[in-house]
């Protein structure tokens, strides 16, 4: 176990070992004197009348603010009154008082109660304690950005357990895919199965959006407040933090060097490129053997740490970041092929001596000019295993798991034992990790143009987040997009505490659909079983490690019979859907889960003459 995990989780049992004690001295104090517990409790609110005041700094910053507005919103809905915002406690009262505290770290939160009323404090995420406040103690649960994914129980008389605590993140960055900063979003994050912009995307987000198409907004204005909505989700899962980015870099260089007619051209240096692919309109790669590439590289470093980027792009902190165009077309010249490791049966490290010999030779001469400076960049593709040297203390690897939605897969294990390796080669080294959430959807989207069948896979990423926490993968963790609901759901809560085990966070997500749970849950597991088997695909797929095509997705997986019980399980939900909100959910699987697979077996079934389908379906029929 590492360090930084090790002193996580010795803070949390210690945390757990001393409530225990105190939970056991107060029962025991019950029981000698008659006494009931209640007088833990601390009341909010009775009859609907707050008794507690927030409180914020006359000078609160905008964080502080909007932490404020939050709690605020929430205890207003939960009790139906209105709870004051002011900036001194008022005589008599118990207070809410959100502030920073310089004692902890940046994303550290406390909350602490006193007679006085609790204390919600971090080092600069205050919103952090309001939302672990919310949720922990006064039952709210956000489970998806849609109009009935946020959970807030009605309680007049609302009184919440005296139980301080404090926490801080397994990842220090948690990237869902569209975000550029701690509290920044680059992008919509764009949860749905359905490809945008189709016919049966556009009729989910009336379905689970409605209030946002209310008021005779245009899809357009009610698009831009579902992107509103997606993005406070985000921010209510902490999604965030210190954001430390690691992508390719290099791809600027074109437009500096080689293409004459952009904005951004320098001068023409055709030396910087690689060498072998005249017949294209542009070299693929650099060379990244060349001396003057290495010098440029360094030139530009050394200009971002001191001035940062012209366009307004910041990698992270006191970090820069150097990785290669998206491909495996390296330079042909002779010295660079002469590193390259073709000797290796694997293609995975095949560039690892080329490319990270590379990344050394700018990281030392950073390390001259700006010491503390970091170089970050992936272990990907062909360069996914670790060199044959050592890497500069300065470099910090962010390894690209590229099959962790793929664990039928001979691959997935694969990409965990070099992760391992790493590890092992570097057991004090932070490591960042990239994972790539969007298959099968990127594919269906992207290349066969026939929708999936959905990769569900909360047991595999359960067993995945036990593996990062065992090697302390915690120094950023980024998402290459987020899919399914569900997962995002526990990928969320896991970046934050890998610890937290899938059974609770199962029952309470799945509670949200009240009676029709059952028949969900057993949607869900179907679902989840044929697409994580390895039985379920042909041996050739699991050693090419291919992607989901529409043959595998709905002659293999999703074939007229399972389709056919998936939706008699539909049916039972919907027909056991209790409450508004229960219903409301429902209604959104329907049109988002089963609306999309019956769509993807209906595509399929057009390839084949309609003599050889009849009768498949009969049973089926409503």
């Amino acid at each position: 176990m590492h360090r930084a995990s090790r002193e996580l989780r010795s803070w949390r049992e210690l945390g757990g070992i001393a409530v225990a004690c105190f939970a056991l001295a107060i029962l025991s104090g019950c029981a000698t004197s008659g006494l009931c517990p209640s007088f833990r409790r601390l009341s909010l609110a009775d009859g609907g009348t707050p008794l507690a005041d927030i409180v914020i700094a006359p000078d609160a910053d905008e964080n502080l603010r909007f932490a404020a507005d939050e709690l605020k919103l929430h205890l207003d809905q939960i009790t139906g009154g209105s709870f004051a915002v002011v900036t001194q406690p008022v005589e008599g009262r118990k207070s809410l008082r959100i502030a920073y505290d310089a004692a902890l770290g940046s994303q550290e939160l406390a909350i602490a109660f006193s007679d006085a009323g609790v204390v919600l404090e971090s080092g600069g995420f205050p919103e952090y304690a309001v939302w672990d406040f919310l949720r922990d103690y006064c039952g709210v649960a956000w489970l998806d950005p849609t109009d009935a994914g946020t959970i807030v129980p009605r309680n007049p008389d609302l009184a919440v357990r005296r139980k301080d605590r404090r926490d801080k993140p397994f990842a220090k960055g948690r990237n869902p895919g569209n975000m550029s900063g701690g509290r920044t979003f680059r992008g919509p994050f764009s949860p749905e199965l359905w490809k945008a912009g189709s016919p049966g995307w556009t009729n989910y987000l009336h379905v689970a959006y409605p209030s946002a198409f209310a008021d005779g907004r245009s899809f357009a204005e009610a698009k831009s407040e579902i992107d509103r909505r997606k993005n406070l989700f985000l921010r209510r899962m902490k999604a965030g933090g210190e954001m430390f980015w690691a992508c390719h870099s290099f791809y600027g260089w074109y437009d500096r060097f080689w293409d004459k007619d952009h904005p951004d051209f320098e001068r023409f240096r055709p030396e910087l490129f690689a060498k072998g692919y005249e017949d294209m309109a542009r070299p693929p790669q650099l060379c990244y053997s060349n001396p003057k590439v290495i010098e440029q590289a360094v030139a530009d470093a050394r200009a971002y740490f001191d001035n940062g980027d012209r366009r307004g792009f910041r990698w992270g902190r006191d970090v820069c970041c150097l990785e290669p165009m998206d491909n495996t077309s390296f330079c042909k010249c002779e010295k660079c092929q002469g590193q390259v490791r073709s000797d290796l049966k694997d293609v995975s490290s095949r560039h690892s001596d080329y490319w990270f010999r590379f990344v050394n030779s700018v990281a030392r001469e950073i390390a001259k000019s700006h010491p503390g400076r970091k170089i970050s960049t992936l272990a990907y593709f062909s360069h996914c295993g670790a060199p044959s040297f050592r890497l500069e203390p300065n470099v910090i690897v962010h390894f690209c798991f590229t099959r962790n939605r793929m664990p039928y897969t001979e691959r997935c294990g694969f990409e965990m034992e070099l992760l391992r390796n790493w590890r092992a080669e570097y057991p004090d080294r932070p490591f960042g990790l990239w994972l790539y959430n969007t298959w099968p959807k990127e594919c269906a989207d992207n290349y066969t143009h026939v929708n999936c069948f959905p990769g569900f896979f909360a047991h595999a990423l359960g067993r995945e987040y036990a593996f990062l926490d065992e090697l302390d993968i915690s120094e950023q963790i980024y998402n290459c997009g987020f899919v399914d609901d569900y997962e995002n759901y526990l990928s969320l809560r896991w970046m934050w505490n890998p610890q937290e085990p899938l059974k609770g966070l199962r029952d309470g997500y799945f509670a949200s659909y009240g009676k029709a749970a059952a028949p969900l849950l057993k949607f869900y597991r179907i679902v989840e079983g044929r697409y994580c088997n390895p039985r379920s695909y042909p041996p050739e797929v699991l050693v090419k490690n291919d992607y989901q095509n529409a043959h595998i997705a709905w002659d293999i997986l999703g074939t007229a019979d399972v389709m056919c019980d998936l939706g008699k399980l539909m049916d039972e939900a919907e027909r056991l859907a209790d409450t508004p909100q229960a219903k409301a959910r429902v209604a959104n699987w329907h049109a988002g889960i089963f609306d999309y697979m019956s769509a993807g077996l209906d595509s399929r079934k057009l390839e084949y003459p309609a003599e050889a389908l009849a009768g498949e379906d009969a049973q089926c029929v409503k």
